[in-house]
């Protein structure tokens, strides 16, 4: 069942109310009241349609996640169909992914500064990350595996959304002789 425009408005302003005043203020000053008064509602059609702040959170969560998970799903997909190795960086940064992230990119940076318990965006996306790979690609990874190559990701998409650049290809190369030197 679709949701009723108005509906889907309200929401939409309440989450942009809401990711612009964790960007300026960060996620613990943020108030309901100051949510409604930037989404031009009243605070009890906030509660309305979340219990809190918190609650809101975790649907965006959820929401960008699912999104990511897509990206994620589909970059993994053409590793295999192309038999092709990690990382594959300098196709992404071609792809409409990217621009999924980029147009993305406030909100992830709202959620990735978001820490208030042990299910972090951050957290979430990279064990999302590791679980996509072992499942489509059946490798297993050590904790030492997951915890380097989560972080890159993770660190690679906070870059993408926090300076809202593209890398370019000369970009690419010295980062892949970076890694492979710190690798040896």
């Amino acid at each position: 069942m679709t949701e009723d425009l108005r509906v889907q408005r309200t929401k939409k302003a309440i989450k942009t109310a809401f990711i612009g005043l964790v960007n300026e203020k960060g996620f613990a000053d943020v108030t309901i009241k100051e949510i409604a008064e930037r989404a031009i509602i009243n605070r009890q059609t906030f509660y309305n349609y979340y219990q809190d702040k918190y609650d809101l959170t975790e649907k965006l969560n959820d929401e960008y996640l699912e999104m990511l998970k897509g990206v994620i799903q589909r970059r993994v997909q053409e590793l295999k169909d192309t038999d092709r190795n990690l990382p594959f960086l300098s196709d992404f940064y071609k792809s409409e992914d990217f621009t999924k992230i980029l147009a993305s990119r406030e909100a992830i940076l709202a959620l990735m500064s978001i820490q208030y318990n042990q299910n972090s965006f951050k957290d979430r996306l990279r064990q999302l990350f590791i679980d996509t790979i072992q499942e489509q690609l059946a490798i297993e990874f050590t904790d030492l595996d997951i915890a380097v190559i989560g972080s890159f990701y993770i660190n690679m998409i906070s870059f993408i959304a926090k300076h809202n650049v593209k890398p370019t290809e000369q970009d690419l190369a010295e980062l892949r002789k970076l890694v492979l030197m710190v690798m040896q």
